[in-house]
């Protein structure tokens, strides 16, 4: 079985596709002016689809039948129109041509395997969507790769440095529509993504916007004598405005280019078809301006990186420039000015990320046969001899281990170097045989291995195991954000409980056990909800995105089902970030197995809204509570501003939401989506540090009073105590607030199970039922009688008779208390 070896750089501006050879990597010429790249567009024009470059041209000339940045809207319920034929396309439509078209560069092959890279803050949709767009352009399997880690691998490997000692790395990959930035440890063995920040809506195209509104469209305005002209060009619902828009961006971007080499140029535009021309000069320094709001976004994402990783700037050995954006020369000084740091542009930022693929592909098996390829196998192991091989593909040593293993097998094996410098000779083996085998340094290695049987009959061969040395390779791609399940609590709320952590290495399983919360009747349309959400556990259920949902029916359950009983969940995630969810509730003998790999997601302008709307209140509740503080703190005085900033950004949201033209032709709803997001993210950090301490404070209190009792405690009771707080230090810095306040539960369980095993606890009982209202109580005389009995048992101190009297005062209650410790029926049915 051969390597994948292909990879695609599947880009918002511009797309590339690689092969991984012998140890080294090859571009592939676009056909059409034998660049790099191929610009990711796609035209209509008299019947006819254009792809890349000629795509472009009529960009220039405003055809309305362009369509561009479409990578920006994978994984959303997008429709393109297109005028020529009143056909609607999706991103995915969009991509899987681009796809087709990279393989047209390819003279003499064409791959049914690939390897397609993502950014890195891409979710788990909108992965979805790029692999359905691979599998829509014909390749039979497709591994996705994370952008920060291709650009790493080129690097690391053409630069060909040698590493004595740990290093931390920055990838700055700043591309035509996406940001990401990654955290990088390199060492002499392997490099490991630690973290990553970004945004799948800042990239090149907004600054090309931001030279549109900022530089040209005031000139413009001057000539044509209009006024909010920027939004008409945006709304694109207008022949004449589309049309300008569309003529402006390939200027802005044309200029844009320019710029990165001369301090300054002529900007000559042709308004109303030639009536109308203007020409104007825009300097290096006007273009630093327009722009420089959005490259300071991503400094605001490099400091928020490092902040959570506890890691100074000075911690940082260098910053890797990727992504055609970083060619501009003021993103490359404000990340020396700013940081400090030593910026590396020495690699091709246009090719890094496609070449990074290929050697990612390199590594890949291939899963996709093809029919020559098992006649090739069948040929060399006419006994369909099965041998199972375990070695690493890439490697720092001079010798590789390489294991074999076999079922009830006993015979010879032999490994011989392609270049005859290494050879094992006959080797006998039962089941499984292992060997160092030598590989020469900075290059790949072939070998072949071939087994024979006890009688020296070859009956299995592998000519193609391939080792190469000296190139580095990632220990495992990382999950980008946390993925939740959604519970219920025990005062009737939801809260967001982890089941994998952001950065743990794909693929990734898990078995967990929870209860139901709630009774299920068959009778009745009750719904047990199993729902799966990516973003941050701890947080805010509207500030994460749903990708995975199971409703099961009461109706369709045998039998009805209690409140309690156990339930099975399996989660697991493949590397491409398909989800595999499996229910299982033992009691009913039920089961129910999903597979996940949701493509679009949908933006329910309703539910935005609500959820704004919901935190303004909350928000205005604090802000009420301490503005009537008399004494409030500076610190109080400090949460103060952050609520009142946080509640402006929202009112902006909503505001933007209404200019949102009915029919989304533009970005801005996803824009404002990921703002909406981001901005609900801050407002539970918030609130949740502040009542993560609350809790904890808590928790502390309840451990304390415990402890003053414990030795009054049962052996039992003493170990369920120490069991309680075992992990202690571990969920107190968790920043979970629904799990500390659990914690906490269980410590006050314990406490009220030893306290009332005391006989003088029932006395401050007794005097909390006594001095209830009367009319709590359905029979006036019977209490009156239980009371005198009691006041007697209180003096003489018979605790037996004031048990009795407590007993008798609590069943006279018209509505009996609930307990502290009883948990709200659930509207998830699960906890």
């Amino acid at each position: 079985m051969k390597n994948i070896n292909f990879g695609i750089d599947l880009g918002t501006t511009n797309s590339g596709i690689c092969k991984f050879t012998d140890g080294r990597v090859t571009v592939y010429k676009n056909p059409v002016g034998f660049s790099d790249t191929l610009p990711s567009m796609v035209a209509y024009r008299k019947g006819r689809i254009f792809i890349g470059e000629k795509a472009r041209e009529l960009m220039k000339s405003g055809n309305p039948d362009v369509f561009a940045s479409f990578k920006r809207k994978m994984g959303t319920e997008h429709r393109y129109r297109v005028a020529e034929n009143n056909e609607e396309k999706t991103p995915v439509d969009f991509s899987s041509m681009i796809l087709k078209g990279l393989v047209s560069f390819i003279p003499d092959e064409k791959p049914q395997s690939v390897v397609i890279t993502i950014p890195a803050s891409f979710d788990t949709v909108q992965s979805n969507a790029t692999k359905k767009a691979g599998l829509a352009a014909g390749f039979e399997q497709v591994v996705l790769l994370q952008e920060p880690i291709a650009a790493c691998l080129a690097y690391a490997n053409f630069m060909k440095i040698e590493h004595t000692e740990e290093k931390n790395w920055l990838v700055y990959d700043f591309g035509g529509g996406t940001f990401d930035v990654a955290l990088v440890k390199i060492n002499e063995r392997d490099l490991k993504i630690i973290d990553h920040e970004g945004n799948n809506f800042l990239g090149g195209v907004d600054l090309d916007h931001l030279m549109i509104e900022k530089l040209f469209v005031p000139k413009i305005e001057e000539v044509l004598n209009e006024n909010f002209l920027f939004k008409k060009l945006m709304s694109k619902q207008d022949h004449a405005y589309t049309k300008l828009y569309y003529e402006l961006l390939y200027k802005a971007e044309e200029i844009k280019k320019e710029l990165s080499v001369k301090e300054t140029v002529i900007a000559e535009l042709e308004l109303n078809d030639g009536d109308d021309y203007i020409e104007f000069e825009i300097s290096r320094n006007d273009f630093n301006e327009a722009i420089a709001e959005k490259v300071e976004e991503t400094g605001t994402l490099i400091k928020k990186l490092l902040e959570e990783n506890q890691k100074s700037a000075e911690a940082i050995e260098r910053i890797i420039l990727v992504g055609g954006t970083t060619y501009i020369p003021y993103i490359r000084e404000y990340l020396r000015e700013t940081f400090g740091i030593s910026v590396d542009h020495s690699i091709d930022p246009t090719t890094a990320v496609m070449s990074g693929a290929a050697y990612f592909a390199g590594t890949k098996e291939e899963t996709v046969k093809k029919d020559q390829e098992q006649e090739e196998v069948s040929q060399q192991n006419p006994d369909q001899v099965e041998v199972k091989l375990i070695y690493e593909v890439n490697t720092q040593d001079e010798e590789e281990l390489l294991v074999g293993m076999m079922e009830d097998f006993e015979g010879y094996f032999r490994i011989i170097r392609k270049d005859g410098g290494f050879d094992t000779g006959l080797m006998a083996f039962r089941n499984k045989f292992s060997e160092f085998i030598k590989v020469l340094p900075k290059q790949a290695n072939t070998f072949t291995l071939t087994v024979f049987d006890h009688q020296q009959n070859p009956v299995f061969e592998k000519n193609n195991i391939s080792i190469n040395h000296g190139i580095y390779n990632i220990s495992g791609q990382p999950l980008p954000n946390d993925i939740c399940l959604e519970v219920d609590d025990a005062f009737g709320g939801t809260f967001l409980e982890k089941i994998f952590k952001k950065n743990d290495i794909l693929p990734l399983s898990k078995t967990i056990y929870k209860t139901t919360s709630k009774n299920f009747n068959r009778e009745a349309d009750d719904k047990l909800i199993i729902n799966i959400l990516e973003g941050k556990a701890g947080t805010l259920p509207a500030s994460n995105m749903n990708i995975g949902y199971i409703g099961i029916s009461s109706r369709d359950m045998p039998v009805n089902l209690l409140k309690g009983m156990d339930i099975e969940l399996k989660f697991s995630m493949s590397e491409s970030r398909d989800l595999s969810v499996s229910v299982y509730i033992s009691s009913i003998d039920y089961e129910k197995k999903e597979v996940f790999n949701p493509h679009t997601k949908h933006i329910d302008k309703e539910k935005f809204e609500e959820d704004i709307d919901k935190v303004i209140d909350e928000i205005e509740t604090e802000l009420s509570f301490i503005e009537h503080i008399d004494d409030a703190s500076e610190e109080d005085l400090g949460i103060l501003i952050k609520f009142k900033t946080i509640k402006d950004q929202l009112f902006r949201i909503k505001f933007d939401l209404i200019e949102v033209e009915e029919d989304e032709s533009t970005e801005r709803i996803f824009q404002l989506d990921e703002r909406k997001r981001r901005t609900l993210q801050e407002y539970d950090r918030l609130v949740r540090f502040r009542d993560v301490i609350y809790e904890a404070d808590e928790y502390k209190e309840n451990k304390k009073n415990l402890e003053d009792i414990l030795e009054e405690g049962t052996q039992r009771q003493k170990d369920q105590f120490h069991k309680i707080i075992k992990d202690e230090k571990i969920f107190l810095e968790s920043n979970e607030k629904a799990i500390i306040r659990r914690k906490s539960r269980e410590l006050q369980r314990l406490y009220t199970e030893i306290y009332y095993k005391r006989d003088e606890s029932y006395v401050n009982l007794y005097y909390h039922y006594k001095f209830r209202d009367a009319d709590e109580y359905s029979d006036p005389k019977k209490l009156q009688k239980l009371i005198e009995t009691g006041d007697k048992a209180v003096e003489n101190s018979n605790y037996k008779e004031v048990k009795f009297v407590v007993s008798g005062l609590y069943d006279l209650l018209k509505v009996k208390p609930k307990s502290l410790f009883d948990d709200e029926d659930g509207n998830l049915g699960l906890k």
